[in-house]
């Protein structure tokens, strides 16, 4: 649990290091799980399926008039701010992304 309103940010050198650390995978092998997994989600979602991690939550593309969100913890705000790959293949798609079942 967080104790103060800090902004955390987990860095993608951050994820390969932890596969080094966990799984004992050399540098490359641990960079090459780390963008394979990117890779997948980003075309999953460029495609508008809808992407379920368990314990970590739901991603999917939808349309909505921008909101501020909120954190369950009082006077958290959550943000999201997507990176050129994904925002590249996101705005590149020629249809309207299905709703969320």
């Amino acid at each position: 649990m967080v104790a103060s309103n800090a902004e955390i940010r987990v860095e993608k050198s951050e994820l390969i290091e932890r596969l080094k650390a966990e799984m004992g995978y050399s540098e490359e092998e641990a960079a090459r799980v780390v963008d394979a997994m990117l890779e997948s989600i980003t075309e999953s979602l460029s495609k508008g399926d809808k992407i379920n991690l368990p314990g970590i939550g739901t991603m999917a593309v939808v349309e909505h008039a921008p909101r501020k969100g909120e954190d369950p913890h009082p006077g958290r705000e959550i943000k999201f701010s997507p990176g050129k790959r994904l925002k590249d293949a996101l705005t590149s798609l020629d249809f309207i992304t299905k709703s969320l079942e």
